[in-house]
């Protein structure tokens, strides 16, 4: 069970830079979402300045239901597991219009003096919660982050705007290069349920010049988003089984 007074829950409209040209919402638009109500819960517990600076390793967005764009979304925040230096959040997304997006992230709180994991505070475990999983949680990658020999280049420009305060591109832009491979495979973009996965493997600096690569096998769509030789991020974009 969740502790009591775990689940934030906030408001967010759909904006017109959130939809594609066809009316779908794109993942990045999601992630935008999960950012802002991740901030404002943080503000909302009194930990803003207390834990300012934290690394995201993985985000999942499962898209279930897109309903009429733009819609109004409701999304309820909670840590599904908590460890002494991070935690996964979970947002769930509901829209009057009928969408319907589950996500997690997976959260490193960070000290930037010494570029290390820092550990969260008891009140923050305390007001984060992070019940709803029992067990330990440990950091496992799931993507691999070796591009496959057979990928394939998918033009894609990194630009000053998409930089964020500390001079580090902004997690939301990762999904705009997911969003260029996917452009590439139309009938993969139009199914549902759609499960997205993006991994982040080191910083991505303006630069790096990075270069996006894509690979398709049957229904799933892997991607790596490279600085040179280094991998920055390992993405996959996978459609799910339709429920009965």
């Amino acid at each position: 069970m969740l502790s009591e007074g775990a689940v934030f829950t906030s408001t967010w409209p759909v904006r017109g830079d959130d939809i594609s040209h066809d009316r779908r919402l794109k993942f990045d638009g999601v992630a935008r979402c999960l950012q802002d109500v991740g901030q404002d819960h943080l503000a909302h517990i009194g930990h803003l300045e207390i834990h300012p600076h934290w690394v995201l390793r993985r985000t999942v967005i499962e898209m279930h239901a897109l309903g009429e764009q733009p819609d109004q979304l409701t999304a309820e925040r909670w840590a599904a597991q908590a460890g002494s230096r991070w935690f996964t959040a979970r947002i769930d997304i509901d829209g009057e219009r009928g969408t319907r997006i589950a996500t997690e992230g997976f959260w490193i709180n960070f000290n930037v003096d010494t570029l290390t994991p820092s550990a969260l505070s008891d009140t923050f475990r305390r007001r984060i919660g992070g019940d709803a999983v029992p067990g330990r949680l440990r950091w496992k990658k799931w993507l691999d982050p070796v591009p496959h020999p057979d990928a394939v280049p998918v033009p894609f420009l990194l630009r000053v705007c998409d930089l964020d305060l500390i001079e580090h591109v902004n997690n939301a832009v990762y999904w705009t290069a997911l969003e260029e491979a996917l452009a590439t495979q139309a009938d993969l973009r139009e199914r549902l349920p759609l499960r997205a996965v993006v991994e982040h493997d080191s910083p991505l600096q303006l630069a790096d010049a990075p270069r996006l690569l894509a690979h398709r096998d049957g229904d799933v769509l892997s991607v790596w988003l490279m600085a040179g030789e280094r991998t920055a991020a390992t993405m996959s974009v996978e459609a799910l089984p339709v429920s009965p």
